[in-house]
């Protein structure tokens, strides 16, 4: 049965004003984010600032060349590498992102140095960050929306952060991982609350090699801050049916308790892209299947959970709608426990999914990529998807490997395999660490991994619902 169901179009996104548009910084640019001109918008960013003198001094000078604007540095193909706009309230981002001295902890590079060549060297550093990062969200006064981070080159030399912007090495196996920097640093600040973004010299640096041009950094990083300060770039434009959806991923992680067990984690987000990240039960793997599935109680208490969290985001509203993206399949335990939840409450739909990276790989004639969003049908429960690939927008495909599609496997259906398809290449354009739109996954199970690996450096791990602003 193996056929081209379609090429899918780029799915269209909602920004400021009703503003409509598949591209995000073509978005951004015309119509500015979300909640513009509303009493909801955020018109005001504010950055503290943790570095040595040299890297926060270096950083700033950068900060006010974005706010002038930067160009593109490819006139021949401006929709892959058009200009940023720079932080004026009336352009862009439609806000101020603004510092104060009082926001601002200085580090000794002694101190930083003499940190590096001890035994422990990433976690020490780690929390030495962690504590300035800390003390400015406890100001008594007015304080930052988020915190820069700003380790110099030595810091990197000694920590050696792995290049997380490379989706296709998302799911490296655990063990072939030591103590990660970034990750121990996001553990230690999920329990003190704090919101921070690390930056490493080759983002501001004037020599920056091996990077993204100047503009598309501007872009990425402060669309970043300003969701993370509490703004809402772009969302899902809402479909015709106009049915309000609780989207929640689920993935697993391992942890070792007296054993290897598996961690469940969810991530729930609705249509405007607000997340909230919960820690769910046990799991266990199958002997049957070889594949990680919940008990029907877990799965029932699991989406539950993420229902009653939408409602209290939604301003009291049940969802009309859950979809559900699992790393995994799912088994009869699952499939009831999920709609016995779904049922308490009254919801009507419920599709459930599971999306994993497929082994099988297709070609066209050329020597191109397939575009994104080409749809394969492979039989009535399975389908593979095309979230990367050639661009016709932005006349090439963006990217430095054969791109491998995601294998979509379709347990429980309310809409067609092309409906769904479609929402999962929609839901790949809300990651707000990135304004270019062609992310491997979608924004339900994007990152898990590494936010696994985020709570597994969590010593004393929140029990509460977190933001998914503190993950990124």
């Amino acid at each position: 049965m193996i056929k081209l169901d379609k090429i899918i179009g780029e799915p269209l996104l909602e920004f400021g004003s009703g503003g409509q548009s598949f591209d995000i910084r073509e978005g951004i640019t015309r119509y500015g984010p979300v909640d513009v001109a509303t009493p909801r918008a955020k018109t005001e960013v504010k950055i503290g600032l943790v570095g040595t003198a040299k890297s926060i001094e270096a950083f700033s000078a950068w900060m006010r060349t974005c706010a002038n604007g930067i160009k593109g540095d490819n006139p021949l193909n401006p929709n892959l590498n058009p200009d940023f706009p720079g932080l004026a309230p009336s352009v862009g981002f439609r806000a101020k992102f603004e510092t104060h001295e009082s926001w601002v902890s200085e580090l000794s590079e002694r101190e930083l140095k003499e940190l590096c060549e001890k035994d422990g060297a990433v976690s020490l550093l780690a929390e030495l960050f962690h504590d300035k990062i800390r003390s400015l969200f406890e100001l008594s006064a007015s304080k930052p929306d988020v915190v820069i981070c700003l380790p110099p080159d030595i810091v990197r030399k000694r920590v050696k952060p792995r290049a997380y912007e490379n989706e296709e090495f998302d799911d490296l196996d655990d063990s072939e991982k030591g103590v990660d920097f970034h990750d121990y640093l996001k553990g230690r600040c999920l329990v003190s609350r704090s919101l921070f973004q690390l930056v490493w010299p080759r983002t501001y640096g004037e020599s920056a090699r091996e990077v993204q041009d100047p503009a598309t950094r501007a872009w990425n990083l402060f669309g970043g801050l300003f969701y993370k300060a509490g703004g809402i770039p772009w969302k899902l434009l809402r479909p015709p049916s106009g049915k309000r959806t609780c989207y929640v991923g689920i993935s697993f992680s391992v942890r070792e308790e007296g054993g290897y067990m598996h961690s469940s984690l969810t991530q729930v987000f609705n249509d405007k892209g607000e997340g909230t990240i919960l820690r769910g039960g046990m799991a266990h793997k199958s002997e049957e299947d070889h594949e990680v599935h919940l008990s029907k109680e877990a799965a029932e208490k699991l989406l539950a959970d993420a229902i009653q969290n939408y409602k209290k985001a939604n301003d009291d509203h049940l969802p009309d709608r859950v979809v559900v993206h699992k790393s995994s399949g799912y088994d009869r335990a699952e499939l009831d426990g999920f709609n016995k939840a779904a049922d308490a409450v009254g919801v009507k739909f419920c599709d459930l999914v599971a999306l994993n990276r497929s082994d099988i790989r297709f070609f066209r004639h050329g020597s191109y990529p397939p575009l994104r969003g080409s749809h394969i049908l492979l039989d009535e429960m399975n389908s593979v998807l095309y979230t990367r690939g050639s661009v016709p927008f932005y006349r090439k495909y963006p990217g430095p490997y054969v791109p491998r599609p995601l294998h979509v496997r379709y347990f429980q259906t309310e809409r067609s395999q092309t409906e769904l398809a479609l929402e999962i290449l929609a839901l790949t354009k809300l990651n707000w660490n990135k304004t270019q739109f062609d992310s491997l996954y979608p924004i339900t199970l994007g990152g898990s991994r590494r936010i696994g690996e985020i709570y597994k450096w969590c010593h004393d791990p929140p029990s509460d619902p977190l933001s998914y602003a503190f993950f990124m």
